[in-house]
């Protein structure tokens, strides 16, 4: 019933030691140089190994630096976008939802999102278009989905008790892709009620409220990309790319997209235009 509510409202010293040499009675003066130059040979000998000693110490440190340094750039480089596509479920990164289903459901599917009745069997679905195109960890099918990571999506009408409203439904091929999905989408669109159910589906909606399958161009990621006149699509790219990019400090909280919407000419549009993402936010970044 939550869920249904929900729907309804949308929306990381080394110390030497010295030895002294004595002059002993009766020794003749050769010996006392001879001893002398022993001495003083002696004391040459640790001024040497103090020596390299220290120079030991010094590469040795000098090492620590080069292998810090060495690790800093490897950690920079673990910390930078990806150049292309994320194409592994396994390497999701947005935020756990909070009711997630099992992982191993297997009629798993997630109410992604709803529009009014008025809009017509035709809805573009355009934020879920650029979620999607941002997020290639999932691929759209067209059949049922057979695998981790697989999506097909449907069309359902729901009943007038929820005003005849249209349903995105997305089935999946298991329970943690729906989780993912559920998490995806809820970090790309803020507010979203996006939510994975395991066997029934709610809002009255069965196998007979499914109207057609939908987004199957979405097989063909860069089938969706916005052309220079669907600047909803732009915005919509520009909010998926920039989330895309950095869900732990961005999911659920960017806003570009919709501040996009209100003031187009404010944004650089033609950015939401290129492909992938990382292109993307450099376009926004002027680089």
């Amino acid at each position: 019933m939550k869920l249904e509510s929900a729907l309804r409202t949308i929306i990381a010293v080394a110390v030497a030691g010295s030895f002294a040499a004595v002059a002993m009675p009766g020794c003749n003066t050769s010996s006392g140089k001879d001893e002398a130059k022993k001495e003083k040979k002696g004391d040459d000998d640790d001024d040497d190994d103090d020596d390299k000693k220290k120079k030991k110490k010094k590469d040795k440190d000098g090492d620590k630096e080069d292998n810090a340094d060495k690790a800093d750039k490897t950690a920079d480089k673990d910390d930078a976008p990806p150049a292309a596509p994320v194409t592994d479920p396994s390497q999701q990164t947005y935020p756990d939802i909070a009711n997630k289903i099992a992982d191993n459901c297997s009629t798993p599917f997630v109410i992604m999102t709803t529009a009014p009745n008025s809009v017509g069997a035709d809805y573009p679905w355009t934020w879920t278009r650029q979620a999607m195109l941002a997020n290639q960890q999932f691929k759209v099918v067209s059949g049922e989905p057979a695998g981790p990571g697989e999506v097909t999506f449907q069309l359902h009408l729901a009943s007038d008790k929820f005003n005849n409203a249209w349903v995105l439904v997305a089935k999946c091929h298991d329970g943690g892709t729906c989780n993912k999905l559920a998490a995806m989408n809820k970090g790309i669109v803020k507010g979203s009620q996006s939510q994975p159910v395991c066997g029934k589906l709610p809002m009255d909606l069965s196998p007979s409220t499914m109207k057609k399958p939908v987004l199957r161009e979405l097989g063909n990621p860069q089938n969706t990309l916005p052309d220079s006149k669907d600047v909803p699509g732009q915005c919509a790219r520009l909010q998926a790319c920039t989330v895309a990019m950095d869900p732990p400090a961005k999911a659920g909280k960017e806003e570009i997209g919709f501040e996009c919407q209100k003031a187009p000419t404010k944004f650089k549009t033609d950015c939401a235009t290129k492909y992938p993402c990382a292109e993307v936010m450099k376009c926004l970044d002027g680089k």
